[in-house]
């Protein structure tokens, strides 16, 4: 595909709050925390954090030094690897999860406020002289001393103890990471700042979870950070090197001469990015140039790390995740093939996670210096395939690595999968053009053995096709992610249309392996109403060869009237729901079943007394009676008259033997229906899945997907009494049409 320049940075400025979130393909594998891990708001550009300097050492100016340490960052957002997400899921429709942040918030506010006042309750008290008129009686001295061990003894109100000391250290970090991980609006800093110096208890674990993956907004914020991490750890109330182990840096935010500065401390470094907004989405500046390179520092600083509080040499810092940007080569790092030689160092030989991101093949690159005729083909694709081949031995290098992703790249096509590694748990591939469905099947009958998730977001040129053999090519399959829509590659061209016919074809039944957890495919478009219906029977007919799914998704496009569009939903929606989605059923109040327990003990004998009446037809037929109470096709209707018809007469006396025979005979005839109700039609209840959504609709793809949360307010309040009817109803001039 050609890849032209941008007509303008206008369109950065239209999706501002797109392209300034960071991309899941740029997160590391490693879960940040064990409390919880899930979908984050939009942040201002390169997602930074506000640094901060180092509190005294002094425990009894532990609250004033730790605000005045981290006053200048209150309004900064945390940042997490496990939070970045593609901005492009704004087209996903998710809603927002209004209302976690206020119950998270005031849930650890609560466990703030009953630690602040347990440590009150600590201090000893100043003696005063007690008053003689209330103690002078002995009974009212015994009373007063009982009454005061009964509130020593009484837990704290509003929950446990949480100033208890066997509440661990990490669980209050998992409890923090988890608070900033989780949910649609994260805590700011100055939240977790005010949860640090509130409690002596939360202090080091709510400045854990800032410093975990700090995010530097400001050049200033990053020279403060740097200074800090240059002090010796002795000197500061923590060990602010050991707590970060994620650290993002955007370019155009941090000075490039401070880096090796940051870099250098932090010994337990698990991640590294060097990124720029230019290669996020909307994916339109990609062949911009940027005067910035790796520098070799850089790679020396990992080499040979610096901890002043040890004395020993330190080993070179092993990270996990890297991301390598083409853009960014030149200098110390020119082409690929230094990057084969950067691979060999101690610092990635440890490596899990890799991303390569805008590399595009030297055919387009200098697509536009080149001269249209020029008869050197061979020559142009002998220089496409050296840096194709050049690729894959950078990636040979890398003996743990697990997963791999390709974003924006033209070296990723059908000749670069077959040399890709075998034992791949998680390959993305982002915005590739190059990639089509029978490479990609190819690729998976040889290499899917192994693979554990699956995300395929923005190729123009996948379809679903691939499905048909996903069950033979990944039996260890667990998550399939696939978004399908698209970017315009030029400001003034629409060309975002799938470059497919279909997306899938009736005959084209895909295969669902047993092992899958996760099915999320939205914006599917391009295909027919049969064919959508078979997509779905595929997943129904298979419900109980399913056991381990528990999310499902599908969000398709169909070009129907709407009459027809809603009938399809009514029909499949209710299927799909009733065949995966788990019923959930909350547990019934203490009190209410109590309550139940009570009515039903003084009611028992009434209703004993009443069933004992004489008020029963004198001719029984046993084959009716067993008709009325056994009969399984009694609908509810029946149930609600028969209980509210207690006390009359709940048997029919049929008037002829015929009639009695007659009902006998329905009755067989139902039980036998219910016999065979579990027939080959009726569809296997699976049951187990949290999440099912089917979403059947005619609305067009487009970049920034906007939906009714859009356009709420900021706040709760109603924006207005709605309007009832013509206020002017006394009006002459007013014209009715």
């Amino acid at each position: 595909m050609p890849l032209t320049r941008s007509t303008g940075r206008s369109t950065l400025v239209q999706n501002s709050n797109q392209s300034s979130r960071r991309n899941p393909s740029r997160q590391s594998a490693a879960p940040a925390s064990r409390a919880g891990n899930a979908l984050s708001p939009s942040t201002p550009r390169g997602r930074g954090r506000r640094v901060f300097g180092s509190p005294p050492e002094s425990d009894s100016d532990t609250s004033h030094s730790d605000a005045s340490e981290f006053r200048s960052t209150s309004d900064q957002a945390p940042g997490s690897p496990s939070r970045r997400r593609r901005s492009t899921r704004i087209a996903a429709g998710h809603g927002s999860r209004a209302g976690n942040r206020v119950k998270r918030t005031s849930l650890l506010a609560k466990v703030s406020q009953n630690l602040s006042s347990a440590s009150r309750r600590d201090k000893p008290k100043s003696k005063s002289r007690p008053d003689s008129s209330a103690t002078n009686s002995p009974s009212k001295r015994r009373q007063t001393a009982t009454q005061s061990k009964d509130e020593d003894d009484a837990p704290p109100v509003g929950g446990p103890d949480w100033s208890d000391p066997r509440i661990p250290y990490q669980f209050w970090v998992d409890v923090f990471l988890y608070a900033r991980d989780n949910g649609a609006d994260t805590p700011s800093a100055h939240w977790f700042i005010q949860v640090a110096t509130s409690c002596k208890a939360l202090s080091e674990p709510a400045l854990t979870a800032i410093y975990r993956c700090p995010t530097i907004r400001h050049a200033s914020k990053a020279r403060r950070l740097a200074a800090l991490l240059e002090r010796c750890p002795t000197e500061t109330r923590f060990n602010y090197r050991r707590k970060i182990e994620f650290l993002h840096i955007d370019i155009h935010v941090v000075p490039q001469g401070i880096i090796s500065q940051l870099v250098r401390p932090l010994t337990r470094l698990r991640e590294l990015i060097f990124y720029t907004p230019l290669d996020q989405p909307p994916y339109r500046e990609l062949d911009s140039h940027i005067r910035w390179n790796y520098l070799e520092d850089i790679f020396l600083a990992l080499a040979s790390p610096s901890d002043d509080s040890l004395a020993e040499q330190l080993a070179p810092t092993s990270l996990k995740s890297w991301e390598w940007s083409g853009r960014l080569l030149g200098g110390y790092v020119a082409n690929i093939n230094d990057i084969v030689q950067v691979h060999q160092v101690p610092s990635f030989a440890q490596i899990t996670r890799m991303s390569f991101t805008n590399f595009q093949v030297p055919s387009l690159r200098g697509l536009q210096q080149r001269p249209e005729n020029n008869g050197d083909d061979l020559q142009i694709t002998l220089e496409d395939n050296a840096a194709i081949d050049a690729m894959a031995d950078a990636i040979a290098q890398l003996r743990h690595l697990k997963h791999l992703v390709f974003e924006s790249s033209t070296v990723m096509t059908d000749r670069l999968l077959p040399l890709l590694p075998k034992d791949l748990h998680h390959l993305e591939l982002i915005n590739c053009w190059e990639i089509k469905s029978e490479d990609l099947a190819a690729f998976l009958l040889t290499h899917g053995n192994s693979l554990r998730a699956l995300t395929l977001l923005h190729n123009q040129s996948l379809n679903l096709a691939f499905l048909t053999i996903l069950e033979e090519a990944c039996p260890n399959l667990r998550e399939l992610r696939m978004n399908m829509s698209y970017f315009r590659h030029h400001d003034s061209l629409n060309d975002a249309d799938p470059m497919y016919d279909f997306a899938l074809l009736p005959h084209q039944v895909p295969t669902w392996p047993a092992s899958i957890h996760l099915i999320d495919i939205e914006h599917i478009r391009n295909w027919s109403v049969d064919t959508a219906k078979m997509f779905i029977q595929s997943l129904v007919d298979n419900g109980r060869n399913l056991p381990n799914l528990r999310h499902l998704v599908i969000k398709t496009m169909l070009d129907i009237p709407w009459q027809a569009r809603a009938t399809l939903r009514s029909e499949i929606r209710p299927m799909v729901e009733r065949v995966f989605l788990r019923k959930v059923e909350p547990p019934q109040d203490n009190m209410v079943i109590q309550h139940k327990d009570d009515t039903r003990e003084y009611t028992r004998p009434r209703k004993r007394k009443r069933l004992s009446s004489s008020t029963s037809p004198l001719r029984r037929s046993g084959r009716i009676e067993a008709h009325t109470h056994d009969s399984p096709r009694r609908s509810r209707r029946d149930n609600k008259l028969r209980r509210g018809q207690a006390g009359r007469g709940m048997y029919r006396v049929p008037d002829t033997d015929e009639d009695e025979s007659d009902m006998s005979e329905e009755s067989d005839s139902a039980a036998s229906d219910v016999q065979q109700s579990p027939t080959a039609d009726e569809p296997a209840i699976q049951g187990l899945c949290n999440t099912v959504n089917i979403v059947f609709d005619n609305q067009k793809v487009r970049e920034l997907q906007y939906s009714m949360e859009d356009f709420l307010a900021d706040d709760d309040e109603s924006s207005g009494e709605e309007w009832d009817g013509d206020e002017d109803e006394f009006d002459d001039n007013t014209i009715a049409f």
